[in-house]
């Protein structure tokens, strides 16, 4: 069996119980019943609809083809789900399905209620009006974090966070809006909780959302048309299904705001992208993919670690041990001379020179990881770690507020690493007299930097060590930088997502 398979196999075993498996595997599978149940229904119901409503419903071809779609997302949702139990975009997919598949089914159900004269018909109707953004909104963001549930970098959180304010004010806006329902098959229904008051407002607003729409989307289909453009050879073969489907996304969204023809192209293009996802997912087997990816990026931070260990090996334990036994062999040279002051000294120099490869031996192992987080929060276990630099380098610890909020562990473990690292580089490399720490909270993300007093980064190329801090920020979706301070020195950033527990 290779690596890759055999972490295919451990994986989920070790980061997940068996009974937390098999709740969220029933939980998949019970949504997947769900959706094929309303798409069936929804189904039955446009094909007994009279004539004149069929055709007023957004075209009946682009609808059902729609609910075809969303039924094979759920199924492509769900196969991923119990492959990988914990898999964000799995979800993401199983829940983008049954929104859209509710909202066709609430539509239905509005109808019928209507066309029986029950009095509920205008609630029901009022919930068709807004319950399409959460499943446009879920679309997009299914769109930004395909293949892995990872956005393809920090800066498109800037795309989904737009994403979610305008799902947040589209609801808002649609739910509020007082006259007529959005569905032309509703009518003469009028919305029931209408605010009369924020009429002129909210049709202002609704036009600036649906003008925002098409924008959103189009954004939304490049991130994976642009993950498959940057994609390695063995990872283009599971992307261009999904490109392919984005990008018949991409030319169906704006059609279909202006013609008929265009509503139909969507209801294609709403079932080529889970068809897409579902080959991916099926055919080229997109979890294993994912699996790859995390163990291309374990092995590289592994090879780093150990180039790292085997600097510092020549570097710094080397010379002492060499030193230890030089003194050592002096020592016993004088022996035959009877100068026992002398050797007396040489045998004291031998227990210095020891002492400080064990202090030396110990911080290696201290490198390799976080002991010191075993007992102490992150900036009690900084402070722990940069006493050692006190005597020729001391580095001064502030935190913003003191003491942090629990972080998570990951989080706290990579913060510790990545200041370790940059704190011993400036120690060795900066030619300054000592370095500060700070580190910072905004919202739930933690925010570090480390400014020390020597010449700056200038030109030089990015060795083993800024190589694996800049790995590891980004292992955990984080950014790091690495630049000149203005007042001179060399000063280290990075955030990093998620920080709280």
């Amino acid at each position: 069996m290779s690596e890759v398979q055999t972490l295919a196999v451990t994986r989920p075993i070790l980061a997940q119980g068996p009974r937390t498996e098999r709740v969220l595997r029933g939980l998949a599978l019970t949504g997947l019943v769900l959706a094929v149940l309303t798409a069936v229904a929804s189904l039955v119901v446009m094909v007994v609809l009279p004539a004149e409503r069929a055709e007023q419903l957004n075209s009946t071809v682009a609808a059902s083809l729609l609910t075809v779609g969303m039924v094979g997302l759920a199924v492509a949702g769900t196969v991923l789900a119990r492959q990988q139990p914990r898999s964000l975009i799995a979800w993401l997919m199983l829940g983008t399905a049954l929104a859209w598949l509710l909202g066709t089914m609430a539509l239905a159900g509005a109808w019928w209620l209507l066309d029986g004269d029950s009095a509920l018909a205008p609630f029901a109707g009022w919930l068709t009006n807004w319950i399409w953004v959460p499943a446009q909104a879920l679309s997009m963001v299914v769109l930004l974090r395909l293949p892995t549930g990872r956005l393809p970098s920090p800066r498109w959180r800037a795309a989904e966070r737009a994403v979610l304010v305008w799902a947040g004010l589209a609801v808002l806006t649609t739910a509020l809006l007082p006259g007529p329902l959005g569905a032309d098959i509703l009518a003469p229904l009028t919305n029931p909780i209408g605010v009369s008051a924020l009429s002129g407002f909210s049709e202002g607003l609704l036009t600036a959302l649906f003008i925002v729409l098409p924008v959103l989307i189009l954004v939304s289909t490049a991130a994976p048309i642009l993950r498959w453009r940057r994609a390695g050879t063995r990872e283009r073969a599971a992307l261009r299904w999904i490109a392919v489907a984005a990008l018949a996304v991409a030319v169906a969204a704006p059609l279909a705001a202006v013609s008929e023809a265009g509503e139909i192209l969507q209801g294609v293009a709403g079932l080529l992208l889970p068809i897409g996802i579902g080959l991916a997912v099926l055919r080229e087997e997109l979890w294993d993919l994912d699996l790859r990816r995390r163990y291309d990026r374990l092995r590289l931070t592994r090879d780093q670690e150990r180039e790292r260990l085997r600097r510092e090996l020549h570097d710094s334990l080397g010379p002492v041990l060499g030193s230890i036994s030089m003194r050592a062999e002096a020592a016993r040279n004088l022996l035959t001379s009877g100068d026992a002051a002398r050797v007396d000294s040489l045998l004291g120099s031998i227990g210095d020179a020891t002492e400080g490869a064990l202090t030396e031996v110990r911080r290696l192992i201290d490198g390799l990881g976080p002991g010191a987080m075993h007992d102490h929060d992150l900036v009690p276990a900084l402070r722990v770690q940069l006493e050692a630099h006190a005597d020729s380098f001391p580095v001064t610890l502030h935190a913003h507020p003191d003491p942090l909020p629990p972080l998570d562990e990951k989080v706290a473990a990579t913060a510790y690493l990545v200041i370790s690292e940059a704190v011993r580089n400036a120690a060795r490399h900066s030619g300054g007299t000592g370095a500060t720490v700070s580190l910072r909270m905004r919202g739930d993300r933690l925010r570090a930097e480390v400014w020390d007093d020597g010449r700056g980064v200038g030109d030089s190329a990015a060795g083993v060590g800024r190589s694996g801090m800049t790995s590891r920020i980004a292992e955990e979706g984080g950014r790091l930088s690495i630049a000149t301070g203005q007042a001179g020195g060399t000063v280290v950033t990075f955030e990093l997502p998620g920080a709280l527990r």
